[in-house]
């Protein structure tokens, strides 16, 4: 045994042996697929919860990718940014998706984060004389256009028996929602939390009722990125899902966690918070309803006459199924993968 421990002593100390074994070392270390900074656009929302408890808690960093979240004011907004190269990958709700597809065929989908049937509600003025949906006739209503509060506000005002001539619509941006209702300079808003909540109290109490239709419309929050994204780095990609898979499961096993990093960065009532989360399924997918939402919400808005003269050619929508890139989750989560025709599409 001594023999053979002198023997590689020996032959470590030769020069020629020491040089070829620190040249093995750094072509190791060379094969090693440099991971890039990814930046992410989202909202801070508890329905973004996965990105940000992931990031919070040192997820990402923990599968071994950096994720620089950059905040915007609504998923709308988050595409926007990506849009104009603010961001590589954005967060947001699958109704601006699906108005961008037609003019951006380069856009893809990396998973759906989860999804609410009760995320959205029509906050309006009691002392405007609103009680219940029938009565936003000839009421000002507020939204931000294009975005899922806009798809919420159409399906809202239908199921009430409401068209839209009968009802003044008005389009503000995010930030200007909460501020206009309590000036009274409308008479009601469509949105979300935390908007709502702050809208609420500054209106003040008893002044405004919260109208909710719950399972009217299902809201997914969808990541998204350009095709060339996930061919450059088709390691990171698979990370940053792996990362958000780890927050989903963190969510639905260690709840008080994920609900203190939202409470921190939201700073919302925590009875809200939780009433909201209660409301999020948590859980990362690619299935079948997407693709009908997407077609659903992209006819809602050639009707709405949301879309650019010439971008959708009448009566074509865009394949929206190419749209979807499924190798990656396929990958970290194949059970989490449901689409018809994905065989075909990635064989």
């Amino acid at each position: 045994m001594h023999r053979i421990i002198d023997h590689i002593n020996g032959a470590l100390a030769r020069p020629g042996v020491r040089a070829a074994l620190f040249l093995l070392f750094l072509l190791q270390g060379c094969t090693e697929e440099k991971q890039p900074v990814v930046t992410l656009g989202a909202q801070a929302s508890v329905q973004n919860a996965l990105v940000w408890v992931a990031k919070e808690q040192g997820i990402f960093a923990q599968e071994g990718v950096e994720v620089k979240i950059k905040p915007y004011p609504s998923g709308k907004r988050a595409l926007e940014g990506m849009l104009r190269g603010e961001v590589e990958l954005a967060v947001m709700a699958e109704t601006p998706l699906a108005i961008a597809a037609p003019a951006h065929p380069r856009l893809r989908i990396f998973a759906t984060l989860g999804k609410s049937d009760n995320n959205i509600c029509v906050l309006a003025r009691r002392d405007r004389g609103v009680v219940r949906p029938e009565d936003l006739r000839g009421k000002r209503i507020a939204t931000q256009r294009g975005s899922a509060v806009h798809f919420f506000l159409s399906s809202f005002l239908l199921q009430a028996g409401l068209r839209r001539d009968q009802v003044e619509l008005r389009f503000l941006e995010v930030e200007e929602l909460a501020e206009a209702f309590a000036r009274g300079e409308v008479d009601a808003i469509s949105m979300r939390d935390p908007v709502l909540e702050r809208a609420e109290q500054m209106a003040g109490d008893g002044r405004s009722i919260r109208l909710c239709s719950p399972g009217l419309y299902t809201k997914t929050y969808n990541l998204v990125g350009w095709r060339e994204f996930s061919g450059r780095h088709p390691e990171a990609m698979e990370r940053i899902l792996r990362a958000l898979s780890r927050a989903a499961l963190m969510v639905r096993e260690e709840p008080r966690a994920a609900l203190a990093v939202m409470e921190k960065r939201l700073q919302i009532v925590p009875e809200r918070l939780q009433q909201i989360w209660s409301n999020v399924n948590f859980r990362l997918t690619l299935n079948q309803a997407l693709l009908l939402s997407l077609r659903e919400e992209l006819r809602w808005a050639v009707s709405a006459g949301l879309l650019g003269p010439g971008v959708l050619e009448p009566g074509r929508l865009p394949d929206f199924l190419a749209m979807v890139e499924t190798a990656p989750l396929q990958k970290v989560l194949p059970e989490a993968v449901g689409l018809i025709g994905v065989e075909e599409k990635n064989p």
